[in-house]
């Protein structure tokens, strides 16, 4: 009895010191703003050097995934021909547009190649208008501080003006007449209207807590429309995704860090995100890399792909119509691509 007593005693004592770790960590990584790089992906900054310790802490401590709980399956995959792929995104003919060196090139939904953009710089992040956008199939290329658009014949037709010195765009979303990038920079989402008007940006600083409402402490915060008139938004410290109308009014959150594999982990995560055509929310993680799916209103559904088969953070995240779940491999240049399990008992709410 005494000897069950002293472990519980000791368990509590180390479960108190790693809270007070964590908080620690957040204090420091809050205060600390990110600066640019070549390479804003893999930059090392004072926060980027904590976020290291905290995967090295996720690897270890995550909970293995069970294989029953992987419902996806890898159907194939196709190289792309860049030194540094960065970028995704998926039209609505499921064509595959892939971004990176200073080029966006385009591609069938089974991997020929169909057109190539020259830039002249190098892109970021990438979106392609819906359906419903108004102006279907027009490509919105977000660089490291300004957006520029392109026809669906590949001609650029605007460059709309740059967010400051500061500004890492690091995603890129469409709605029906607006488009939002996330500014890791500056820890905000700015809103335009097809035309480029700068409307009233998402995440200002709080007067009551002196920060701008996203936790950001490295160049991983995404973005994506969902299928239900709201946008959702990565708070990546706070490990939860937002949802916000297309007024920039908040209007719900979900998800939670801990080590289980239904949750969250680490430093900041997920690290991007997706959306089904049916709804529901395609995430990727950093640290432990894995993709899984949630259900339209947060709850965990299914594992993707996870360690060993994925080795590292995907670079970014896209679906298509068909309802396959897209994998931006930038470590090994190639768009992977994942089907639904036949036999998977996945949910759709």
């Amino acid at each position: 009895m005494e000897r069950r007593k002293l472990l519980v005693i000791v368990g509590s004592s180390a479960g108190a010191e790693i809270l007070i770790l964590v908080v620690i960590l957040i204090a420091r990584i809050a205060s600390q703003p990110l600066q640019h790089s070549a390479d804003p992906q893999s930059a090392a900054t004072p926060g980027d050097t904590i976020a290291l310790t905290d995967e090295e802490v996720a690897l270890k401590a995550a909970e293995p995934i069970d294989p029953a709980t992987i419902g996806y399956h890898e159907t194939g995959s196709f190289p792309v021909a860049f030194r540094e792929p960065r970028a995704l995104a998926v039209d609505g003919k499921a064509e595959i547009h892939v971004g990176g060196d200073r080029a966006v090139v385009r591609y069938s939904s089974d991997g020929k190649k169909l057109a190539e953009i020259a830039l002249q710089g190098e892109p970021r992040c990438l979106a392609v208008g819906a359906l419903d956008h108004s102006s279907p199939s027009q490509l919105y290329v977000g660089m490291e501080n300004h957006v520029e658009v392109y026809n669906p014949q590949g001609t650029r037709v605007a460059v709309w003006g740059s967010r400051g010195p500061k500004a890492i765009f690091s995603s890129i979303t469409t709605t029906e007449k607006e488009v939002w990038v996330a500014d890791a920079g500056n820890r905000l989402v700015w809103r335009f209207d097809v035309a480029g008007k700068l409307l009233e940006p998402v995440g200002q600083t709080d007067p009551s807590q002196h920060r701008s409402r996203f936790l950001v402490t490295n160049h991983y915060f995404d973005l994506a429309a969902g299928t239900d008139d709201l946008v959702y938004v990565v708070n990546p410290r706070l490990l939860q995704i937002e949802g916000f109308t297309h007024k920039g009014e908040h209007e719900t959150s979900w998800g939670k860090g801990s080590p289980a594999v239904a949750d969250f982990f680490g430093c900041c995560n997920p690290a991007q995100l997706a959306v089904l055509p049916d709804g529901r929310f395609v995430t990727a993680e950093k640290g432990m890399p894995r993709v899984k799916i949630y259900s339209r209103d947060g709850h965990f559904q299914t594992v993707v792909v996870g360690p060993p088969q994925l080795t590292d953070t995907p670079t970014d995240l896209a679906t298509d119509r068909h309802g396959r779940v897209l994998v931006l491999d930038g470590r090994a240049a190639k768009v992977r691509v994942f089907e639904k399990n036949v036999s998977s008992k996945e949910g759709k709410k």
